[in-house]
């Protein structure tokens, strides 16, 4: 069955947190079924990618740094780890996005969609998302 909302994100924009949030485990189930360990990164880093949106507050951007995993840093600290090591692999999931040759071995992709797993637990857990089993 479906999640349901038990509150509401951070900066009050349940609605679109929860699209967001939906669109993480969308990209989850796809690096799940990726064919190659570089499909299983990219899906895996837009899943993170996407479950950070869900957190942020709506509205105009304040002044520096407008990528997510900044705006992670500066509007939920408590997930300040989790935001520089995903930013970490920015750059590595814009060359694979562009298609440039980058080696992502099996290992690597699996290891960092497990760490995006959990990842996404505590942003549905912050949501208020409870999955099927719940």
């Amino acid at each position: 069955m479906g999640s349901r909302i038990m509150g509401r994100a951070p900066g009050g924009g349940a609605v679109g947190s929860l699209g967001r949030a939906g669109r993480a485990e969308l990209h989850r189930g796809r690096a799940v079924a990726a064919p190659s360990p570089a499909e299983r990164f990219l899906e895996s880093y837009r899943a993170a990618r996407s479950a950070a949106a869900a957190l942020l507050s709506p509205g105009p951007r304040r002044r520096g740094p407008s990528d997510v995993w900044h705006r992670l840093a500066a509007e939920v600290p408590e997930l300040g780890e989790w935001a520089t090591a995903f930013g970490g692999y920015s750059s590595l999931a814009a060359a694979v996005e562009d298609g440039l040759p980058r080696t992502v071995t099996p290992r690597m992709a699996d290891d960092f969609l497990w760490a995006v797993g959990r990842f996404l637990d505590l942003v549905d857990e912050r949501l208020g998302v409870l999955g099927p089993a719940a």
